[in-house]
């Protein structure tokens, strides 16, 4: 296990080409200024031209020709740079925080029918069980359009509400509270027998194939695959097909971890979006070039979280708006929440969740999609409103590996109940 961010690398091996942060669709610096903001970083010194403008999408990864990982380098210095306060809405969007947590909220919130899908969820898969699929932290508000897919069906569900893939912590708080997290969700998995695990969610994919072998240094001991190359796959050999196709034209909207992911995975995207009847229109920064929805930009300059947002989001916006397209498809549900926060604001456009439309279009009925859920995620944040911006200090409360969370949604559900 490695013991920082930026221990992944050997930045001794560094050669100053100043090509991540030249290349980089957010800083596109000048040389010079792109070879002294990379040894500021290196040095520990404040590097203010990133500081400033980064938006950790993670497109810098793509751009080292020695394969070191500026965007983990950069993750650091940004933290350190904190001078030990955060707002409190960061830590309060970090799964299982014992400070309190978004998704613990939302999960009290759900039906109680929802409660006990999510209870179901907790239960290790009976003995025999090769695959199953892992939900991940905002797709447990999707339970019941889950847990009652026929697409779905065959797939047995694991994802205890206490545990996640990490992604909000690597990117908001810091390394002991990823850490935190992550052992927390390796000692469950320890639990499973299995071969295989799907993955509901990009994101969750992504930490789990690619941060947790790659930054963290350790792995999982069974294979993992997207839920969209285990339907590309189902659609491939004739077991998926067809039944309400989706009849509309929109651009495809990278998620800031495609670039991580490769030519591979966005290919596999592209082949699900077609099969399903989608006719699809690429921007200029799409793929191993694209753009953040703006929610990595606020976790870098967290004091001034809507002005990194919008920030964040109105090139994205621009290139949308320049190319004459009114509806995008987003394959990431941060994206989605966080376009949806801005749209009236920065474009009024529609929306698309990809894994939403997918199981659509291939037979499932989607009761809640997502990106008719914004006013779920206010409600759940508004009785907290007075409390985001409260300063509190470092070190953060540590999230135990084993036992329960305190504050988590079962409490607050019985705390809930009686009142």
């Amino acid at each position: 296990m490695n013991e920082s961010y930026m221990s992944c690398c050997d930045w001794s091996k560094c050669t100053f080409c100043g090509n991540c942060l030249m290349k980089c669709p957010y800083l596109e610096l000048e040389k010079e200024d792109a070879v002294s903001e990379i040894k500021k970083l290196i040095a520990g010194e404040p590097a203010n031209l990133v500081f400033d403008n980064c938006a950790k999408c993670f497109n810098c990864n793509r751009y080292c020709p020695e394969n070191l990982r500026p965007a983990d380098l950069i993750t650091q210095r940004i933290i350190e740079n904190r001078n030990g306060k955060v707002p409190y809405f960061l830590t309060y969007l970090i799964n299982s925080m014992p400070t309190g947590s978004l998704m613990q909220d939302m999960y009290a919130r759900l039906t109680r029918d929802e409660k006990e899908i999510l209870e179901k969820w907790e239960e290790i898969p009976p003995s025999g069980t090769d695959e199953i699929l892992f939900i991940g932290c905002i797709g447990r508000i999707s339970c019941y359009d889950i847990e009652n897919s026929q697409v779905l069906k065959d797939l047995p569900k694991f994802s205890p509400a206490d545990i996640c893939c990490g992604e909000l912590a690597y990117r908001m708080i810091g390394w002991e509270c990823y850490s935190d997290l992550v052992e927390r969700t390796l000692k469950r998995f320890e639990e499973l027998n299995i071969k295989r695990m799907v993955c509901y969610c990009g994101s969750c994919y992504n930490f789990f194939s690619n941060i947790l072998p790659n930054v963290y240094g350790k792995s999982l001991p069974f294979e993992l695959v997207s839920l969209y190359e285990w339907m590309l796959q189902k659609i491939e050999n004739g077991e998926l097909e067809v039944k309400n196709p989706l009849n509309y034209t929109a651009a495809v909207s990278e998620s800031c971890y495609v670039s991580e992911l490769g030519p591979e995975f966005q290919e596999i995207l592209r082949k699900l979006y077609r099969a399903a009847g989608a006719d699809l229109v690429e921007l200029k920064h799409h793929g191993d070039y694209n753009l953040s929805c703006g929610c990595a930009c606020a976790s870098a300059r967290p004091n001034k979280l809507m002005r990194s947002l919008i920030k964040g989001q109105r090139k994205k916006h621009k290139e949308l708006k320049e190319a004459n397209i009114k509806e995008a498809i987003v394959n990431c549900p941060g994206c989605m929440i966080f376009l949806s926060l801005t749209n009236r604001l920065l474009g009024k456009k529609k929306w698309h969740y990809a894994m939403d439309d997918l199981l659509g279009a291939f037979g499932d009925e989607i009761t809640k999609p997502l990106n008719k859920r914004t006013g779920f995620f206010i409600r759940t944040i508004m009785p907290k409103f007075l409390k985001l911006y409260k300063k509190v200090k470092y070190p953060m409360p540590r999230i135990p590996v084993v036992g329960p969370v305190p504050g988590n949604w079962k409490e607050k559900s019985k705390w809930t109940e009686k009142k």
